[in-house]
């Protein structure tokens, strides 16, 4: 985040709504993907996100305060913190599997009081109507694609999970899954 960023998170409320209703939905999907769907509920998980915000909006006015991340690794990271203090408490131990993440499906539409009904584009409809096209029709893409998305793996955790020779094969194989992804959206699009 640059200087300007932050200025304007300090000084500019639409700002900070900006950054809730974009960050909300991959922050509560990271949330479930580390801890599993079943330790946390969407009541848990608005608890900690708002918690999260108020967090990055407090550092923001702290005229010390530098950003070396994007706004949306902080949250993350944020929220990751707060969700195991928060199991500290409840002295919850709990061990997520691979069903367990397989199973989740979140739904990014939830409303709450922070935010109004918000009306998504066609192509942002029609790009998360694509990734489940692929995600139905299997191989390895939807994993790659959440995988550099979401959880900010690297080429070189990719390749190393699905025996990529190097992480340019890695690279080339996403690249490959993103256009895809892309050619979809698209069709649906023009329909």
């Amino acid at each position: 985040m640059d200087g300007n960023e932050l200025y304007e998170l300090r000084n500019n409320r639409a700002k900070l709504r900006a950054i809730y209703l974009e960050c909300k939905p991959k922050c509560f999907g990271f949330m479930v993907n580390c801890f599993g769907a079943k330790n946390m509920d969407e009541t848990k998980m608005f608890t900690i996100f708002n918690d999260a915000v108020i967090v990055l909006y407090e550092k923001a006015n702290d005229p010390n305060f530098e950003l070396t991340s994007s706004i949306q690794v902080y949250l993350n990271s944020v929220c990751k913190n707060m969700a195991l203090n928060e199991f500290k408490k409840e002295k919850k131990l709990f061990k997520t599997t691979d069903k367990d993440l397989e199973n989740t499906h979140y739904d990014g539409q939830v409303t709450d009081i922070m935010e109004d009904v918000i009306t998504e584009s066609p192509y942002e409809k029609a790009v998360q109507k694509a990734f489940n096209i692929i995600k139905e029709k299997g191989g390895n893409c939807a994993e790659i694609l959440a995988m550099f998305w979401y959880q900010k793996a690297s080429m070189q955790d990719i390749a190393l999970k699905f025996s990529y020779t190097n992480p340019e094969n890695a690279k080339n194989q996403k690249a490959k899954c993103q256009k895809r992804l892309k050619d979809i959206a698209l069709q649906l699009v023009k329909l």
